[in-house]
């Protein structure tokens, strides 16, 4: 869970809440958040991705022919331990904290550890392909090599960073360390 929901959650105690509601009390308590948007589809990414691990839930009510969405927290974050954690830098403007918090269940971690790892060879193989993609255009379309070279090289880092989680995880679960090649 994302240090910024977890503040909303736990600390401001949210329950039974809209988007908006959401986003204005996060705008109100961290100055990090200055764009009303970008908040605002922050929040909703967080809250789809919590809703997929069962901590919060989405119920759609209808009031005279609208419709309001409100989540709720559920039994399962009641229920959990929450342990910050700190992540690498994120790619996105939002925000500049690096910090998350990650729901852990004691009889779950190996599972989602599996489904990470999963995670992370499919992105690897996917980067793979790519920068073989742009070698091969390249061989095809010489004039675009600069273009093409700096997209290499970009799939090359990327790649290079996959493959570093990918062993992580794989060496953390007890896996043989599978040999792959970076671009």
């Amino acid at each position: 869970m994302n240090v910024f929901l977890y503040s909303l959650l736990v600390t401001n105690n949210m329950n039974e809440f809209t988007v908006a509601e959401a986003k204005d009390a996060l705008l109100a308590n961290h100055p990090e958040f200055d764009d009303e948007v970008e908040c605002r589809k922050f929040i909703y990414r967080q809250l789809t991705r919590s809703i997929e691990k069962g901590i919060i839930k989405r119920t759609d009510c209808f009031n005279s022919g609208s419709k309001q969405v409100i989540y709720s927290k559920t039994d399962k974050l009641l229920a959990s331990s929450i342990v910050p954690i700190k992540r690498g830098t994120m790619a996105s403007k939002v925000p500049p904290k690096n910090e998350t918090v990650k729901v852990v269940e004691n009889d779950t971690y190996k599972t989602e550890l599996q489904k990470e790892l999963m995670a992370y060879e499919i992105d690897l193989n996917t980067t793979l392909e790519e920068a073989k993609e742009y070698k091969r255009l390249l061989a095809r379309f010489p004039d675009l090599k600069n273009k093409l070279q700096q997209h290499q090289s970009q799939a090359k880092d990327k790649s290079i960073k996959l493959l570093g989680k990918v062993h992580a995880l794989q060496n953390l679960l007890g896996y043989t360390v599978t040999e792959h090649s970076t671009c």
